[in-house]
């Protein structure tokens, strides 16, 4: 497996296809940061549409409210003359609220809790009430629910303004109260964005209007968020679940700072998860379709106009080389003009090595032809000699003279053989050493002495090829090894005479030649051949030293044997690729 991954690794495609996604990397980069930077924009867009719409939905509230404490700091401006005058100010008071049509009430509270100056209720003390408590812990513009006030009885948002002396003592507090009920509107009728409810809540996180119904408010606020914690966060806008577990989108926005706050609850428009995934996998999109378009379209044009082409040409060379023939080309049309110029400049070239190739044939078959010849003169001439040395045999009355002559003429008509063999072979630069020694051996045996047909002879060749210059030292040797063995031929026990030659090879560079007959009597060596000058024996060892072989004599039980190790040189067959049928595409 990681080899086919390597290799495919090294393929055209494969690397054309790893370009293209490099160079189409910081497009896709830049086109996932351009998408990223636009839905952050998109966000903040819509996230300062939703706040606006929140605060103008709040406006008629925050209008009120504002209204209450303007009115309280002007109560809180006259306090002056009004405690100067003793108090008098039921009347004026009475005549402010209707005057703004909108207030329920409106009264001062000194620093002991009484109130002094009022619309209504003057005398009460309030010293145990919340809001006392809190302004004078922390005399600041406070706006508060009551759901029973002591004067009107029923539920007022009620806004107090602070009274501080001029050393900074707390000296009480104006407050002008609103009825609740004049602060409810529907939130349907103020905006077409889905707005299911407009929450409106003071610094310490009490509600104070809730268009759905202060008693159900708590259920519409966002899971996991308190007031106090959005106050502290300041302007925002999210998506969350209410307590009852609805999808809300919440925008938070002041109304009045450090007072009053808003908090919109907007229906959350629900998506389909395909739609969801395709706005999350947007960015990425435009780069991987582009590189699949240009993956697709450099693969096609990869594999159309180079590819199969390059292989075209590839399996016509293999052709060529195996069947020198030149195969046409197939759809040139559609082949680049690089490519076709490269075909055009391989078919020139196969047609020079094929008129070269021609030539070298013609040259090498006249060479041959007159090789051919000069073995054939060579054989003619040996044969000749060898006639000559016959004639003088028979005229000669000495006896070693005819066996001196007779050594003489076998000799020379085993260079005769060789030379008919290199003649008679189909390629000079080879010799088939099995045909040539059976051949040998067998015209040895047939002019042998009259009696060697009694011999039972042996023998066993395989195939085996030689050069020139290792057959004719081979063909000698062994001529002089079987003429030694007919001389010194001998009979076993049974009175027979036994000749055993084989030839083969072993390995692919090693031949091995045997010879074993029976001894004429056990202290008889015949290796010597030629009485007791021993030249036969020379004549072999010189001949095995010249194929740079090695010679084994060995005797045992009647019989000498004598084993030529010799190294045969490897060829080269033509045309031996070992290769297969090569398809044209």
């Amino acid at each position: 497996m990681i080899e086919r991954l390597r290799l495919s690794s090294r393929s055209l495609p494969f690397r054309i296809a790893a370009l293209l996604a490099v160079t189409l990397l910081p497009i896709g980069l830049i086109s996932v940061t351009q998408t990223v930077l636009l839905s952050r924009q998109e966000d903040e867009r819509a996230r300062a549409s939703l706040l606006a719409l929140t605060t103008d939905a709040a406006s008629g509230e925050e209008g009120q409210i504002r209204t209450a404490i303007g009115a309280a700091n002007a109560v809180a401006s006259i306090l002056p003359g009004l405690r100067a005058s003793g108090w008098d100010c039921r009347d004026g008071l009475q005549t402010l609220l209707e005057t703004s049509g909108i207030f329920s009430y409106a009264g001062y509270v000194d620093g002991n809790g009484d109130v002094i100056c009022a619309s209504d209720g003057e005398g009460l003390n309030v010293k145990d009430g919340v809001i006392f408590n809190q302004m004078r812990q922390n005399p600041v513009t406070r706006v508060s629910i009551v759901l029973d006030a002591p004067v009107s009885g029923t539920a007022v948002v009620l806004t107090s303004v602070p009274i501080l002396q001029p050393d900074g003592t707390f000296d009480g507090y104006v407050s002008v109260s609103l009825p609740h009920r004049e602060l409810f509107r529907n939130v349907s009728e103020m905006t077409e964005n889905r707005l299911t409810d407009l929450i409106t809540f003071n610094a310490e996180g009490a509600i104070l209007t809730s268009d759905g119904g202060l008693d159900t408010a708590a259920q519409r606020l966002p899971a996991g968020h308190t007031l106090q914690s959005l106050i502290r966060s300041g302007q925002s806008a999210f998506a969350g679940r209410t307590p009852v577990g609805e999808d809300r989108i919440f925008a938070f926005v002041p109304i009045i700072d450090g007072a009053v706050y808003a908090l919109g609850v907007w229906e959350y428009a629900t998506t389909a998860p395909w739609v969801r995934w395709l706005s999350i996998t947007s960015s990425l999109l435009f780069p991987v379709a582009m590189w699949l378009a240009c993956l697709g379209v450099a693969f096609f044009a990869v594999q159309k106009m180079v590819i199969r082409p390059t292989r075209n040409l590839r399996a016509r060379m293999l052709q060529f080389m195996r069947t020198r023939r030149i195969a046409p080309v197939s759809n040139e049309s559609v082949i680049p003009l690089e490519l076709q110029e490269m075909n055009e400049t391989w078919q020139r070239l196969a047609t020079s090595v094929l008129h070269d190739e021609a030539e070298l044939q013609n040259t090498i078959h006249a060479k041959t032809v007159l090789l051919k010849e000069v073995h054939h003169r060579v054989k003619n001439n040996l044969q000749l000699i060898a006639s000559i040395l016959n004639l003088k045999i028979r005229k000669s009355g000495n006896g070693e003279v005819k066996t001196a002559l007779g050594d003489i003429q076998q000799r020379v008509m085993s260079l005769a053989r060789v030379h008919q063999q290199l003649y008679e072979t189909s390629t000079s630069e080879q010799v088939r050493a099995d045909e040539l020694l059976e051949s040998t051996v067998s015209q040895i045996l047939a002019g042998a002495a009259p009696d060697a047909s009694n011999i039972t002879y042996s023998g066993s060749f395989a195939p085996v090829t030689v050069y020139p210059d290792q057959a004719v030292p081979l063909s000698l040797a062994v001529s002089e090894l079987v003429t030694n063995a007919l001389k010194y031929m001998g009979r076993d026990a049974d009175n027979k005479a036994h000749l055993d030659v084989r030839l083969w090879t072993e390995g692919e560079t090693t031949a091995l030649f045997e010879i074993t007959n029976t001894l004429r009597d056990p202290g008889t060596i015949p290796a010597g051949g030629n009485g007791d000058s021993g030249l036969g024996e020379k004549l072999i060892r010189a001949f095995v030293q010249q194929m740079e072989g090695k010679m084994t004599i060995s005797t045992e039980g009647g019989t000498y044997r004598v084993q030529l190790r010799l190294p045969v040189a490897a060829f080269v067959e033509p045309n031996a690729d070992g290769g297969h049928d090569v398809t044209l595409i």
